[in-house]
């Protein structure tokens, strides 16, 4: 059953949950998710179920997030929604955009940037999720005795 693992020391081993959706830019912005958070998360359900998890995520980013924007009122309630659902499972990049434009929504600021910021936040998760969910991990070989 594959695995996120703990970053090792080697310099030859690459640690996949530290992949590039789980850097800092150099613009400061936060990573598209915390390893930490996923690799706690996954001792708590196990693999499979936060492999589900995960899945139910991208679903529900690409059902109030990408879709066509209705309202301010649909918006500001999809984006309280994602916050707190992507804050729980370690997006806090998306978490926190997701904060600024129910902000915008209630205050009734311009959507223009927040909007932005949000999908972008939201496409990096999608694309960090299916990273995550279809990896393969070999299994250790079987040991043969005869």
């Amino acid at each position: 059953m594959p695995r996120l693992s703990a970053p090792t020391d080697s310099a030859t081993a690459h640690d996949e949950t530290t992949s590039l959706h789980a850097q800092a830019d150099s613009s400061g912005a936060l990573p598209v998710y915390d390893p930490s958070t996923l690799m706690e998360l996954e001792g708590v359900f196990g693999h499979v179920r936060l492999m589900e998890l995960l899945g139910h995520l991208k679903d529900e980013i690409g059902q109030r997030f990408l879709a066509p924007v209705i309202n301010r009122t649909a918006l500001r309630n999809d984006a309280h929604a994602l916050l707190s659902v992507s804050g729980s499972l370690g997006f806090f990049e998306l978490s926190r955009r997701c904060i600024e434009m129910e902000q915008a929504c209630r205050l009734g600021s311009d959507l223009a940037d927040p909007l932005d910021a949000a999908h972008a936040a939201a496409k990096g998760a999608i694309a960090a999720i299916e990273d995550l969910v279809g990896r393969v991990v070999e299994p250790p070989p079987a040991i043969c005795v005869a």
